[in-house]
């Protein structure tokens, strides 16, 4: 009989985090440390060996064994970010392979009634061309040593969450910020960048040429608070919808703005996923223990990690988007309302 695990998801990822930065980004110490901690059984020790990968210690190739837990155990963490991320809970997206190229019927095609006898109409179709080259978003967490040193299980469960959000934070402000522009072979553009936004919700719906029965409404939770009336009773601070359609709460969407989009029209590609260790960098620390002094947002007031007896882990994740289909997002600014 297979055991149950007790641990709450993301937990063997966490603690495999935990003992890599222990480390200080040493493989062969994190799998010492996993093993002292939790166990040389452990799904954690698991993991920290698979890391290691095959041949790397004397006495075997079962890194090649326990290359599943590890791809288990990093599976399971980033399901719990797509679960919390615009991009993963938004259903239809069109979803493909990172470098593979695809065409799509973007336009033109049209059915016809054809009599007998009568000529077939031939209507021109448009097609799209869509590639999406691999980039890489990384989400830095800062902790300090204390809280990764803390044998109270608590402390794994703020680790495991600040991973999390500082993740989905990256892939929502990108996705979503119209402000993001994109950076030329480093970060795509947001979807609602350089759409011209609708005046009210009225004109959100008159001007969205996408397809209206499969889009979705993407706001803060402080709007959606605010649009539901008597006229809107289905709308919460969780979501729910709002003229029909479903409504997906991200905190990283600026209060005030509102974007319709039709995910058919969104083209998405995810590929490798994995984590880093820091403890020589320099980073500004805004409103941190860490740092009293304020700062300007101009990197003119740094703090390094190892005099701050802290550790740097940066989440990264490969995935790319392009609206794939014009007209697919609509978008309501804060300043238009």
């Amino acid at each position: 009989m297979s055991s149950v695990s007790l641990a709450p998801r993301g937990a063997v990822f966490t603690r495999y985090v935990v003992a890599l930065a222990c480390a200080k980004g040493d493989h062969a110490d994190a799998l010492e440390i996993a093993c002292a901690r939790w166990g040389t059984t452990s799904p954690a020790a698991r993991v920290a060996k698979a890391a290691i990968g095959a041949g790397q210690l004397a006495g075997g190739t079962w890194g090649n064994e326990l290359a599943g837990d590890l791809a288990t155990a990093t599976a399971e963490f980033f399901s719990l970010v797509a679960e919390r991320s615009i991009v993963g809970r938004m259903a239809g997206l069109r979803r493909m392979p990172l470098l593979t190229r695809a065409i799509s019927v973007i336009g033109g095609s049209t059915a016809h009634w054809v009599g007998g006898g009568k000529p077939k109409p031939i209507s021109a179709l448009l097609f799209g061309d869509t590639l999406l080259p691999p980039r890489k978003v990384i989400a830095l967490t800062v902790v300090t040593r204390e809280l990764l040193e803390s044998s109270d299980p608590a402390a794994e469960g703020v680790i495991r969450n600040d991973l999390i959000r500082a993740v989905v934070d990256a892939l929502d402000v990108a996705f979503a910020d119209p402000a993001n522009a994109g950076v030329a072979d480093v970060m795509p553009a947001s979807i609602t960048n350089g759409v011209t936004p609708s005046a009210d919700l009225q004109a959100l719906i008159r001007d969205f040429s996408g397809d209206l029965s499969a889009a979705v409404i993407v706001m803060n939770a402080t709007t959606a608070v605010s649009l539901s009336s008597a006229t809107h009773p289905n709308i919460t601070a969780r979501g729910g919808e709002l003229i029909g359609l479903p409504v997906i709460i991200s905190r990283s969407v600026a209060e005030g703005d509102i974007a319709l989009v039709d995910p058919t029209g969104i083209a998405v590609g995810e590929g490798h996923a994995g984590l880093r260790v820091t403890t020589e960098a320099s980073v500004e620390m805004l409103n941190s223990s860490l740092q009293q002094d304020a700062t300007d947002g101009t990197g003119t007031s740094l703090v390094n990690l190892w005099q701050a007896n802290a550790v740097g882990l940066l989440a990264e994740r490969a995935i790319n988007w392009q609206v794939a289909r014009p007209g697919s997002v609509g978008y309501i600014a804060a300043s238009s309302g």
